[in-house]
């Protein structure tokens, strides 16, 4: 995530979050901090960078809820500059609120739960961004903001995570693919893995990055926890037209 002005407000969560839709009827939501509860999921608008360009358009929609699949279409300008968004769905904590079913988190670093997770997408549009996993830590269970971040990126365009490169082409045990590790800053460190050959899927375990931050590189405390596992696409711009993301199905938890 590149630096930016501060991200995802602390803002309190509409009723509809904890009310939300559960069916397979399409739901959509286009408020700036908008969520939608889907199964044990919530979908999320998350527009925190709407400053940047606030002329733009965003709205996230509800898919199936067997398979966890949603979407989000958007209209940015070019040329804008910064974050706008970061459309997604998240398990577990986020900014002070929680998903419908908390899926075993928080979990603390040390237990080197599994962190399960699938994910399969595609995008639509000339679009700046990057489609990346977000995890939080903090040394409370339910912190009002984290202490620290690690994204994963599976892809991206025309945008960098915040910081610098620390290394290059890490392998991590069981993980297909090869990573780039960045370090950075935006109010907590930010840890980012960027995968060396981009792709629109993942199945596997979050488990091996966290390990490495933890007890490889000693950037992440032990005894702090691991709040939520997210996925979503940071979107700077679409150049023009609107852009888009399908997520045709998702699944996370902390074992």
């Amino acid at each position: 995530m590149p630096l930016n002005p501060p991200r995802r407000a602390l803002w309190l969560l509409p009723l509809s979050l904890l009310l939300g839709n559960t069916a397979s009827a399409q739901n959509c939501i286009s408020t700036q901090y908008g969520a939608l509860a889907q199964g044990s999921y919530t979908i999320q608008n998350d527009e925190w960078g709407l400053a940047n360009n606030p002329g733009g358009w965003q709205q996230v929609c509800t898919g199936s809820a067997a398979g966890n699949s949603w979407s989000s279409t958007w209209w940015w300008a070019t040329g804008s500059g910064g974050i706008k968004s970061y459309p997604s769905i998240y398990r577990g904590w986020q900014m002070g609120a929680w998903s419908p079913d908390a899926g075993g988190f928080p979990v603390q670093v040390s237990s080197q739960a599994p962190l399960p997770t699938q994910v399969s997408y595609s995008m639509s549009g000339n679009n700046q961004y990057d489609a990346a996993y977000d995890l939080f830590f903090s040394p409370s269970t339910n912190p009002g903001s984290p202490s620290g971040e690690m994204m994963v990126w599976l892809a991206y365009s025309g945008n960098r995570p915040a910081g610098n490169l620390v290394a290059s082409g890490v392998t991590l045990g069981g993980m297909d693919g090869s990573w780039d590790v960045y370090q950075g800053s935006n109010g907590w460190p930010v840890w980012s893995f960027v995968r060396t050959a981009q792709t629109t899927s993942f199945s596997g375990k979050l488990q091996p990055f966290v390990y490495y931050l933890a007890y490889t590189l000693g950037w992440l405390n032990p005894s702090w926890y691991t709040l939520n596992t997210q996925f979503g696409v940071e979107v700077i711009q679409s150049n023009g037209a609107n852009g888009s993301v399908n997520v045709s199905s998702f699944s996370a938890s902390a074992r």
